[in-house]
């Protein structure tokens, strides 16, 4: 097998484009190939019995002669990924050993375990964000094609032991239904072979749900592969644990206010498991007791070995189905209904659409593009379109990514019941994340069209004209990247806060970068690398500018990690901002504007940015977050002229704590009355402030359970201008949104102006998870605004102020 893999691999190819493979070919490809199952594990690294499970596995397969391997590996290609995050899984065995033994035994990792994501780390198969997940993908979509994935995971110890397929309700309606079939069927077979060996505590068709596509195992669903997940309860690392034992004829009851929980590190057994009905998909619960490393790995071995036994049997179907389901896309679309998406190649960054085309293209999505103009539902589209037809073998993974999502509003078991809320976000329309338009077309046309052969081509950069001065425009977020590197280099840089026109054409909005004291070949070199569009051009005198400096920023991330913090810092880092990663010692320690410009504050709930980690089992020099001397100092910061940035629902914060006058309208309602768990909502800004140049009028938030502000009634002297609002019109664009006239007219982005300096409110996720650079800009302009306006007497106004 291993002398003729270049030869399954060529199979996998051919099932995947029934329109260059017959039927006759896919038969005689599914009677004679080999099924191939992936398999990958630790991607997180606390989930430390998935990687000791496959070196077992790996070693049994390579040794082993027995009839059950012999079986296997004629019947199957097994590729195993031992560990999607070694650096991780370092970080996590170097942690506990060496706390092993000591009183700080189970004590947090003080850092992410993924450099920028954390436990995050699974969650950007759509986007690609992390190089991880890129070489993931290209595995399951380039070069392999398998049949089967098994995403192997741990969760909580509390309750149930394991989860295997089936998933819960409800299903992603672009997902084949044969994909369901075959999900239940091998999420069976794992169940089968645990239950053969007298294992309790497995459960099904619930906890993980079958619409998010951002996760490892489910992405694979849309491209015709069987996405499988399992979920292992969780040793201490590599510390067995204990938990109280209940009877399963009675529950247990425990007094109002009452916990026996957490216990972790304090050597004292978990609280008893509360979920100890059994039903069908939970047949013999989980009761308590000794739970040890030993059993996870156990539990994941038997999972295994059921899936593979499984994939050996079935064979010559699974082959069959996955190209049948793949002709079925392209029957399905043939038609139309839809037919296809147009992506313009403008307004706009071009960069972005051939960016978003490029996302496509990695996941083996097939794009065209217009050689000609062209009319797709009675609008005409230029030359230079991109085109997705949606009647190819991943089509519906293309139509999933670009129209917006409807989440279905699902009360089981009756309809009065509670809102069932999703596993993670409800909304990924790649071209709203992104900013680029994306066209849906109903019904089939006739184009002039080219296939991409290779990745989509980012316009080049240049720089035209002459002059003593360069320009480069301000809605690209590329342009910020130049931005940090002339500013660095010593160029003198600022925005012009009129608009500006330099004839034949060129015309760019307000915030366009002016750019004095740099050489020309600096400059070309500069557009070139980051594929900008800049000018020479000798600027008027009197325009209005705003001059920019390069500011110190000091982004905060508390001992234990954020994630939040972690996307920030990707952020920043992949746009080159300098920064320094302050901890609370340093927003202790005072004299903040000496040290800094701009204070980041990622999303954190308050209790925690200001207590911080305080288990009796945390390291003494790992505790507390930034007190009451923190809050003084943030106080005071913003008096001198800092620019604290509060992003999320860190808002809070400083609304409590900081004075900003504002009230969030959503907050305390009940689930029923508003609720938005993940969704992407029309957001209108106003551009003709700073903090809005270079974004378009109206522009699409990530919305993760957040807020809408209005202005407070204080006596505290400050000025409220809002940039960014919710505007009084429909709010979804896409996922779900309860309660959405509750949201409308609030305010989304808010300077509060304090003393000489401000806090700008960032109240929706921005930055989130480095997915949304639709509003990136948002966060950078605000990173050179307020140091540039500090202390000055005329701040600048907003269109409501007018």
């Amino acid at each position: 097998t291993i002398r003729d893999l270049p030869r399954y691999q060529a199979m996998q190819r051919e099932l995947a484009d029934p329109r260059v493979t017959s039927p006759a070919r896919a038969e005689e490809i599914a009677l004679t190939g080999k099924t191939v199952v992936l398999i990958g594990a630790n991607v997180h690294a606390t989930e430390i019995g998935t990687n000791q499970v496959m070196n077992d596995l790996i070693h049994r397969l390579a040794t082993e002669r027995s009839a059950w391997v012999d079986h296997l590996l004629e019947h199957a290609v097994v590729l195993l990924i031992p560990s999607q995050n070694p650096d991780g899984q370092r970080m996590v065995v170097e942690w506990y050993r060496r706390n092993l033994g000591t009183p700080y035994e189970g004590s947090p990792l003080p850092h992410l375990y993924h450099k920028y994501a954390g436990h995050d780390n699974n969650r950007d198969s759509y986007m690609l964000t992390l190089v991880e997940t890129r070489y993931l993908n290209q595995v399951l979509y380039q070069e392999w094609l398998p049949e089967v994935y098994l995403d192997t995971h741990q969760m909580g110890n509390r309750n149930a032991r394991i989860f295997v397929p089936p998933f819960k309700n409800p299903p992603n309606p672009n997902v084949d239904p044969l994909i369901w079939t075959q999900v239940n069927q091998l999420g069976q077979a794992m169940a089968s072979k645990l239950h053969e060996a007298d294992k309790p505590g497995v459960i099904w068709g619930e906890l993980y749900s079958g619409f998010w596509q951002g996760a490892n195992n489910t992405n694979p669903w849309w491209h015709n592969m069987v996405g499988l997940l399992t979920e292992v309860a969780s040793a201490d690392l590599g510390t067995p644990i204990r938990q109280q034992r209940v009877s399963a004829s009675r529950r247990l009851r425990l007094p109002r206010g009452e916990s026996l929980g957490p216990r972790r590190g304090l050597g004292l057994p978990l609280a008893p498991p509360r979920d100890i009905q059994a039903r069908m998909n939970y047949p013999r619960p989980w009761l308590g007791g000794l739970w040890t490393p030993a059993d996870v790995v156990e539990y994941h071995a038997l999972a295994m070995d059921g899936l593979l036994e499984s994939v050996a049997n079935n064979r010559t179907t699974l082959k069959r189905n996955f190209y049948a389901m793949n002709q079925r896309a392209i029957e399905r679309f043939a038609g139309g209904s839809p037919y296809a998406f147009v992506i313009p190649p403008g307004p706009g960054d071009p960069a972005a659409a051939a960016r978003l085309v490029r996302l496509l293209q990695a996941e083996a999505a097939e794009v065209d593009v217009a050689e000609a103009p062209f009319v797709a539902d009675g609008t005409v589209h230029p030359a230079g379109s991109y085109v997705v037809r949606l009647a190819q073998p991943f089509g519906r993974w293309v139509k999933d990514v670009l129209e917006p999502q409807r989440y279905p509003d699902i009360r089981w078991p009756y309809p009065g019941a509670p809102i069932d809320k999703p596993y993670d976000v409800t909304a990924w329309s790649l071209g709203m994340l992104m900013g680029v338009d994306t066209v849906q077309v109903e019904r089939p046309f006739e184009a002039e069209l080219r296939p991409l052969d290779g990745p989509a081509a980012i316009p080049p950069g240049q720089v035209a004209g002459s002059g003593d001065a360069f320009v480069i425009p301000h809605d690209a977020n590329r342009s910020f990247t130049a931005l940090n590197r002339l500013l660095a280099a010593g160029a003198s840089v600022s925005w012009a806060t009129e608009e500006l026109d330099l004839g034949s054409g060129r015309r760019y909005g307000r915030g366009a970068m002016l750019v004095a004291g740099a050489q020309r070949a600096g400059m070309v070199e500069i557009a070139a690398d980051l594929r900008l569009l800049g000018a020479a051009a000798d600027i008027p005198d009197e325009l209005p500018r705003l001059p920019i400096h390069a500011p110190r920023v000091a982004l905060y991330e508390p001992w234990g990690g954020s994630m939040d913090a972690g996307w920030t810092r990707l952020v920043l880092d992949q746009h080159e901002f300098p920064y320094v990663h302050a901890r609370s010692a340093d927003l202790r320690a005072g004299d903040l504007y000496d040290r800094f410009d701009v204070v980041i504050l990622p999303e954190m709930n308050s209790v925690h940015l200001i207590q911080g980690l305080r288990a009796p089992n945390v390291r003494p020099e790992y505790r507390d977050g930034i007190g009451a001397p923190g809050i003084h100092n943030l106080l005071r910061f913003v008096e001198e002229g800092g620019t604290l940035i509060t992003l999320g629902n860190t808002a809070a914060f400083a609304i409590e704590h900081l004075g900003a006058p504002l009230v969030n309208v959503v907050r305390g309602q009940s689930e029923e009355a508003f609720y938005c768990p993940g969704s992407i909502l029309r957001l209108a800004i106003d551009v003709t402030h700073p903090l809005g140049y270079g974004m378009p009028r109206e522009a699409d938030a990530m919305f993760v359970a957040n807020g809408g502000y209005r202005t407070a009634r204080t006596r505290r002297n400050a000025d409220v201008r809002v940039v960014a609002r919710y505007p009084d019109a429909p709010l979804l664009r896409s996922g779900w949104l309860v309660g959405e006239e509750r949201l409308r007219g609030t305010g989304a982005v808010m300077e509060v102006s304090s003393g000489k300096g401000r806090i700008i409110l960032h109240t929706f996720r921005v930055q989130h998870r480095s997915q949304t650079e639709g509003t990136f800009r948002l966060l950078f302009n605000s990173i050179f605004y307020g140091p540039a306006v500090s202390g000055l007497d005329t701040p600048f106004s907003t269109l409501d102020a007018h």
